[in-house]
C-alpha cells in the first residue's frame, strides 16, 4: 500500500517537476544550470520528499521515491536541503551532480532539560519531566502566568474558576495526595519561592518552564517536593550585538457565559404562582383572601412590567480592556553577557471600580573573570495593585461571588436612580451600582516583590569536570491591604400598581423616605513584610571515560525564613475622598489595633545525585536528600529522602536497530523515590495557649488559658512513589511518551476529631496518622511535517490520575456505608432524587404504598408531600440498613463521587506557511461533577431569579423541568441537581504574520511580527449549561471567566 503511495506521489512530483523545469527553461539565463542528484541518510536509505530550496529565492524541488532530484538554478547558487527530523545541509550548485548525505537531527535527544539543580540531556533523563518552552506562550495576555499554561503539561491541572483581573490559578500535579497544602513546590532559578512569585512572572522574562512530576526527579528537593516541583528559568544574556525586542497588545474580555435571569415581567409572574401555590399547600382558600391579594401582582402592575426591564447588570457592565507591554535587550560579548527587561500589565474590570495593574523589572548579567571563574547577578522585582469595591461579605475572595451575585440576581422591575438619587424599592437592602462606587469604598491590595540572585562559579584546572559554585539569593516581599467602608443613603420613593409595586419615573414620584446603608464608615489597613534567604554550596563532576558517562552532584543547602505583620483600623472617617487615618476620627475609642504576629522558620538540606551511563544506552540516578526543618521538635526535625531511576536506549541496541526500522528512537525508564511534605504551620510541637480575660472577685483580669494540646512527636508527611515510561520516536515524525505512576503517602498530618469524643475538654494537636494512595498515566503524542514550505503540527496530551483513602480517622461506631476508606477525597452526599411528584394524584398514591409497607404516609425530613416536591428514595432506616419509610439524614448516598477532575487533556494544531502561522490550541476536562448551589431560588420582590426556573411546576404546569419553588426539602442536595462538569473549551487561537525582510530591511529592523490572538473563545460541554462549568463549584453566580480578543506587534532590532 505504502509503495504505491510512494509511486503516485513519486509520479505526482515528477509531473510537476517537469512543468516547473519547462517554464523555467524559457526564462532562464545563459548562466542558468541544471543540478541533479540523490539524497540519503546514513545507512545509504533514500530520503522521499525532502525540500531542496535555492537560497534567497522561491526556486525549489522535491526528492522523488529513490531520493534522486533535479533543479535548474544559477551556477555558484547555494542549495539547502532540509527535512523534518534530519539536519540541514547546505551545497553549492556545480554543473557536477550532487550525493547529499542528511544525518538525524538529535536536538531533541540533546535538548538540555531542566532538572533540579541542574540540567540533562532529554535522552539521558530517567525520570518523569514536562516542560514548556516560554515562546508558545509568549503572545498570550495574561495577568497569572499559569492560566496560559492550561492544557498545555501533561499531569498537570491548572484551573481558573474567575475571570477577576489578577485573579489567581490554582495548579496541581498528579492526584491529589494530603488533607494539607497539595501545592507543589514553585523554585525559580535554583531558589524556593511560593505561588505568587511564579504568577506574577511575565512570559517575556522567562526562558522555560518544566515540571518535576515523579519522585527520582523531584527527590533532591526532599521534604517539600511531595506534590511536584514546577522549575522555572528565567532569560539571561547572550552572545553578540544587542538585540531588542518589543511586544505589546491590547485587547478586550467579554464572559464566557453569564447565567440569564429573569426579566422584569417573568419575575412577576413566578412570584405570582409562588405565592398562591404557598397558599394552596398550607390548606388556606384563595376565595377567602381580601380581594387585592387574589394575585401579588395585579393585571395593571403585570402590563406595566412588560415594557420594563432594568438589568442591573448591563447598567453597570463596562467592556473590560487589557493591555500589556514587554521590552527587553540581550548582548554581551566572550566575556561579559547581559539582559534587561520589563514589563507592564493593565486590565479593567467588568464595572467602575475594579482594575489590575503589574509591573515587572529583571535585570541580569554573567562575567567570565577568567577562563575558569564565572560569576552572575540577577535582580528581579514586581509590583502590583489590585482594586475591587468594599464589599464586606466577599472578604478578600477573588472570585467576587457575594458582590457579583447581588448585581446579577436583582430584580429588574424599579428604576436605580431617579434625579440622580439611588432608589430603594420591593425592600431592596443594599444598592450594587452604589456599592461598587468609590463613594461606598474600596479596597486595595498592593505586593511588592524583590529578589537578589549571586552566584559565583570555579571550574577546576587541575581536575577536568570538577566544578565549584556558590548561590545566595534574598527574597523580600511586602503587603499593604487596605479596605475604606463608607455608608450611603437610599431613597424611597411614592409608588405605582394597585398593590404598589413599581415606581413609575414618568410621573416624577417624590422621595417619601431614605435609608443609610453600607454599615459604618472605617479605614483598616493592614501591613505584611516577609524576607528569606537561600544559600548554596555546590560541587558537581561530569566526565566521559570512553563507553562511560559519570555526573556528580552535592548540595549543601541553607534557608532561613522571617515574617512580621500587623493591622489596625479607625472608626468616623469623614470622606471617601481622603481614605487616610488622619481624615478617620481622633478619639481612641475609636480606633482598633487588630492583629499582630511574628514568625521564623529554617532549614538545612544537603543533597546528593549520581548519575552514570554506559554505552549511550544504559542509564542510571540515584539521589537523596537530608533534610532539617524547624517545624518539627528537635529530636524529629531530620528527613532522610532516596530515589533510584534507571533507564534503557534499547533503539541503541544493534538487534533493535537493524530489525525494527519504523522505530527511531525508544527509551524504557522506571524509578523509585521517597519524598516528604511539611507544609503546616511551625511551632505545632509545642504548647499553645491563648490570652484571656474574666472577672475575679468583682475585678476584671488578664491571663491565658490552654490552647492546642502539643505533639512533640509530629514529623513529616511521606510517600513513596513508583513510575515507570517510555519515550520513543516513530516514522521519524511521531514522538511519544507514556507514563504510570503509583504513590502512596502515609504519615498525613491531621486531628482526630472522629474518634475522640467531644467531651475531651481540649483541642486536640495534629498527628501523623492518615494514609492516602493514588494512581494514574499519562500519554504525550507530537508530529511534525512539512510539504514544500508549509509546515505543520500536532500535539496532545492526556493524563488520568486518581487517589483514595487508605487509613483516617473514624468513629468506631461508624456505619459501614459512611466509611471513607477505600473512597475518593471529595465526594459529595446527598440524596437519590427519583423525581418531580407531578400531581395530588401521584403524592396519594406514594402515600398509599408507603402506608402499606410501613403503615405511614412518607415524610421527607419531617414534611408532608406536596405537589412539585422532590421525592427521594429511602435507603434505610436510622438504626437499619433497611428502608423505614421516612426520608432522613440516614437516606443520604454518594451522589458526585469526583468534584475535581481526574482525566486532563490538550492538544494543538498548527502550521505555517509563507510568513504566516497559525497555532489552534484546547483544553479540556473530564470525569468528574458538581451539584448546581441555586438549589432554592429568592421569592423577594427585590432579587432576581435564574432564568431556567421560568420552568418551574405549577398545578398549570407539571410536567416543568424544574420543581416548585418553595419547598424547603426540594434545595438539599440530591442527584437531581448534579450536572457533568466535563468539558472542551477552545483556549487559545493565535494568527501571526512575519512582515517580509526586504520591508524589515528598509525600516532598519530585524524583525516585525503582527498578530492576533483569541482565549477561551468557545466550549463544548453537555452538563452544566447555565454557567461556565470552570466557574467556582460553590457559586455559579461569580464573577464570570473571561473571553478575550488582543492585537498585537512584536518588533526586534
Amino acid at each position: 500500500m505504502k509503495q504505491k503511495e510512494y509511486k503516485s506521489r513519486s509520479l505526482s512530483w515528477r509531473i510537476l517537476l517537469v512543468l516547473f523545469s519547462i517554464s523555467l527553461s524559457t526564462l532562464a539565463q545563459a548562466q542558468s544550470i541544471t543540478v541533479k542528484g540523490n539524497v540519503v541518510d546514513p545507512n545509504g536509505e533514500p530520503l522521499i520528499g525532502v525540500t531542496i530550496t535555492e537560497h534567497n529565492t522561491t526556486n525549489g524541488a522535491i526528492t522523488d521515491i529513490n531520493g534522486n532530484f533535479s533543479i535548474t538554478c544559477a551556477k555558484g547558487a547555494t542549495l539547502k536541503f532540509s527535512y523534518i527530523g534530519y539536519k540541514d545541509v547546505t551545497k553549492t550548485a556545480t554543473g557536477t551532480n550532487l550525493k547529499v548525505v542528511l544525518t538525524e537531527d538529535s536536538q531533541a535527544l540533546d535538548e538540555v532539560v531542566v532538572v533540579g539543580y541542574g540540567t540533562q540531556k532529554k535522552g539521558s533523563v530517567t525520570g518523569s519531566i514536562t516542560s514548556v518552552d516560554a515562546k508558545t506562550i509568549a503572545d498570550i495576555p495574561t495577568a497569572n502566568l499559569a492560566t496560559s499554561l492550561a492544557g498545555r503539561l501533561s499531569g498537570v491541572m491548572i484551573s481558573s474558576t474567575t475571570g477577576k483581573p489578577g485573579a489567581t490559578s490554582s495548579l496541581s500535579i498528579r492526584a491529589k495526595g494530603t488533607t494539607n497544602d497539595s501545592s507543589p513546590l514553585y523554585v525559580i532559578d535554583g531558589v524556593v519561592r511560593n505561588q505568587e512569585a511564579f504568577e506574577s512572572l511575565d512570559a517575556s522574562e522567562v526562558e522555560n518552564i518544566s515540571v518535576l512530576k515523579d519522585g527520582a526527579s523531584a527527590a533532591v528537593y526532599g521534604a517539600r517536593a511531595a506534590n511536584g516541583v514546577v522549575l522555572v528559568t528565567t532569560k539571561k544574556g547572550s552572545t553578540g550585538k544587542p538585540v531588542i525586542n518589543y511586544s505589546g497588545t491590547v485587547g478586550f474580555d467579554s464572559p464566557t457565559k453569564n447565567p440569564e435571569t429573569m426579566s422584569a415581567y417573568e419575575q412577576a409572574i413566578f412570584l405570582n404562582h409562588n405565592r398562591y401555590q404557598d397558599w394552596v399547600d398550607k390548606g388556606s382558600d384563595p376565595k377567602k383572601r381580601p380581594e387585592n391579594q387574589k394575585t401579588w401582582y395585579t393585571d395593571d402592575e403585570l402590563e406595566y412590567l412588560k415594557g420594563v426591564n432594568y438589568s442591573w447588570l448591563d447598567e453597570m457592565w463596562r467592556t473590560p480592556l487589557t493591555t500589556r507591554h514587554a521590552l527587553n535587550i540581550t548582548g554581551g560579548t566572550e566575556r561579559v553577557r547581559y539582559f534587561i527587561g520589563g514589563a507592564y500589565y493593565f486590565a479593567t474590570g467588568a464595572f467602575d471600580n475594579l482594575e489590575y495593574n503589574k509591573a515587572n523589572f529583571r535585570a541580569s548579567i554573567d562575567a567570565n573573570i577568567t577562563d575558569n571563574f564565572k560569576v552572575g547577578l540577577n535582580i528581579s522585582t514586581d509590583n502590583r495593585k489590585d482594586i475591587k469595591p468594599h464589599w464586606k461579605s466577599d472578604g478578600g475572595r477573588d472570585n467576587l461571588d457575594n458582590l457579583y451575585s447581588s448585581i446579577l440576581k436583582r430584580s429588574k422591575m424599579n428604576p436605580f436612580y431617579i434625579n440622580g438619587l439611588p432608589v430603594k424599592a420591593n425592600g431592596l437592602e443594599q444598592h450594587p451600582l452604589t456599592q461598587i462606587s468609590e463613594q461606598a469604598g474600596r479596597d486595595t491590595r498592593k505586593w511588592m516583590n524583590t529578589n537578589v540572585n549571586m552566584f559565583a562559579e570555579y571550574d577546576a584546572p587541575f581536575l577536568k569536570g570538577l566544578k565549584f559554585k556558590f548561590q545566595y539569593s534574598r527574597n523580600t516581599y511586602n503587603r499593604l491591604y487596605k479596605e475604606v467602608a463608607m455608608p450611603y443613603t437610599l431613597y424611597t420613593f411614592e409608588t405605582s400598581g394597585t398593590n404598589g409595586h413599581y415606581i413609575d419615573p414618568s410621573k416624577n414620584p417624590q422621595v417619601t423616605g431614605t435609608d443609610v446603608r453600607g454599615g459604618d464608615r472605617f479605614i483598616k489597613k493592614t501591613s505584611a513584610l516577609y524576607s528569606d534567604y537561600q544559600m548554596n554550596f555546590f560541587v558537581t563532576y561530569d566526565r566521559t571515560f570512553g563507553k562511560h558517562d559519570i555526573g556528580a552532584l552535592f548540595v549543601y543547602e541553607q534557608a532561613e525564613g522571617e515574617n512580621e505583620s500587623f493591622d489596625a483600623q479607625r472608626n468616623g472617617l469623614l470622606t471617601w475622598t481622603m481614605p487616610e487615618f488622619h481624615a478617620a476620627s481622633s478619639d481612641a475609642s475609636q480606633s482598633i489595633v487588630g492583629n499582630g504576629s511574628v514568625g521564623e522558620s529554617g532549614r538545612l538540606s544537603y543533597v546528593g545525585r549520581l548519575n552514570y551511563a554506559y554505552d549511550d544506552k544504559y542509564l542510571l540516578e540515584a539521589a537523596f536528600r537530608v533534610d532539617g526543618s524547624t517545624k518539627f521538635a528537635p529530636n524529629k526535625r531530620w528527613g532522610f529522602f532516596p530515589s533510584i531511576s534507571a533507564g534503557w536506549r534499547i533503539s541503541n541496541e544493534p538487534f533493535f536497530a537493524n530489525n525494527i526500522k519504523f522505530i527511531d528512537y525508544l527509551k524504557l525508564r522506571g524509578s523509585i523515590a521517597s519524598l516528604g511534605n511539611d507544609a503546616i504551620g511551625g511551632w505545632d510541637w509545642m504548647p499553645k495557649y491563648n490570652l484571656t480575660t474574666g472577672a475575679i472577685f468583682g475585678s476584671q483580669s488578664y491571663g491565658i488559658e490552654p490552647g492546642t494540646l502539643a505533639n512533640p512527636d509530629l514529623t513529616w508527611e511521606k510517600s513513596i512513589s513508583y513510575n515507570v515510561g517510555f519515550d520513543g520516536r516513530l516514522f521519524n515524525h511521531f514522538d511519544v511518551s507514556f507514563e504510570w505512576f503509583y504513590r502512596h503517602t502515609y504519615d498525613i498530618l491531621a486531628e482526630r476529631t472522629a474518634s475522640v469524643p467531644t467531651s475531651f475538654g481540649a483541642k486536640l494537636p495534629k498527628e501523623n496518622y492518615a494514609k492516602i494512595d493514588a494512581r494514574g498515566f499519562e500519554f504525550e503524542i507530537g508530529y511534525n511535517g512539512q510539504v514544500k514550505d508549509f509546515t505543520y503540527w500536532l500535539k496532545g496530551n492526556f493524563g488520568y490520575a486518581k487517589s483514595w483513602w487508605v487509613e483516617k480517622d473514624e468513629a468506631s461506631n461508624l456505619a459501614a456505608y459512611k466509611s471513607e476508606i477505600g473512597q475518593s477525597l471529595d465526594r459529595v452526599w446527598g440524596y437519590d432524587c427519583l423525581g418531580i411528584l407531578r400531581s395530588q394524584e401521584e403524592v396519594d398514591r406514594v402515600n398509599e404504598e408507603n402506608v402499606k409497607k410501613y403503615g405511614k404516609e412518607l415524610l421527607i425530613k419531617g414534611t408532608k408531600l406536596v405537589p412539585g416536591m422532590l421525592l427521594y428514595r429511602d435507603v434505610r432506616g436510622v438504626n437499619s440498613d433497611e428502608p423505614d419509610g421516612q426520608i432522613t439524614a440516614e437516606d443520604m448516598v454518594v451522589i458526585v463521587d469526583k468534584q475535581s477532575a481526574p482525566i486532563t487533556y490538550g492538544f494543538t494544531l498548527g502550521g505555517k506557511w509563507k510568513g504566516f502561522t497559525l497555532d489552534i490550541f484546547f483544553q479540556g476536562l473530564a470525569g468528574h461533577e458538581r451539584v448546581i448551589d441555586d438549589r432554592k431560588p429568592g421569592v423577594k420582590d427585590w432579587t432576581g431569579t435564574f432564568a431556567y426556573w421560568n420552568d418551574h411546576w405549577t398545578a398549570e404546569n407539571p410536567n416543568a423541568s424544574m420543581p416548585f419553588t418553595l419547598t424547603k426539602t426540594n434545595g438539599e442536595k440530591s442527584t437531581f441537581w448534579v450536572r457533568n462538569a466535563s468539558f472542551l473549551r477552545c483556549k487559545n487561537i493565535s494568527l501571526s504574520y512575519d512582515i517580509p525582510q526586504s520591508i524589515t530591511k528598509a525600516l532598519k529592523l530585524d524583525k516585525v511580527k503582527v498578530f492576533v490572538n483569541g482565549t477561551n473563545l468557545f466550549l463544548l460541554q453537555d452538563g452544566l449549561k447555565i454557567a461556565d462549568p470552570e466557574v467556582h463549584k460553590d457559586h455559579i453566580s461569580s464573577y464570570p471567566i473571561m473571553r478575550n480578543f488582543s492585537f498585537g506587534l512584536n518588533v526586534t532590532l
